[in-house]
């Protein structure tokens, strides 16, 4: 099966033919290209973690780091993530989209597309989102390994 990237937004799609449309930026098919079998890839855009379901979703971003853990959080209307500390990890989220509430220690930070907020290593924190829309953001954990300790349950 082939795979085919949009030169737009980076959106890939396997198949025989790429697709009329994006699914992603509505680009036309004409802005497609094959993606070799031996590609590395090395950008991706968000959208292509980004879920729309009601639980709170964690997807890995790139899984070969061996330093770092970088994630995508999901997170619907209303949801929160439990008091939770990393002992040996800091953490940098990026909102990519929505209005989200973080909790660190104890000081309390609403943060909207493209803020960035930092967790520091063993320092509890929690994360809720605050808006009406789905929520997103790129968690970047490291140095590896990550450990989570609950501090609170779901």
């Amino acid at each position: 099966m082939k795979r085919w990237r949009c030169s737009v937004c980076g959106y890939v799609q396997s198949g025989e033919r790429p697709p009329d449309v994006c699914p992603n930026c509505s680009s036309p098919k004409e802005k497609f290209g094959e993606i070799p079998d031996d590609f590395e890839e090395l950008q991706m855009h968000y959208e292509k973690k980004v879920s729309r379901g009601k639980e709170v979703e964690v997807n890995p971003f790139f899984g070969d780091y061996s330093g770092i853990s970088p994630y995508v959080y999901n997170l619907p209307a209303g949801q929160r993530v439990p008091l939770h500390k990393h002992p040996t990890t800091d953490e940098l989220f990026f909102v990519l989209k929505g209005k989200l509430e973080f909790k660190v220690g104890d000081k309390k930070v609403t943060a909207a597309e493209g803020d960035v907020v930092k967790g520091k290593m063993n320092v509890p924190h929690t994360f809720a989102n605050i808006g009406k829309e789905a929520a997103a953001f790129l968690s970047v954990k490291g140095p590896k390994p990550v450990d989570l300790v609950k501090l609170e349950e779901a």
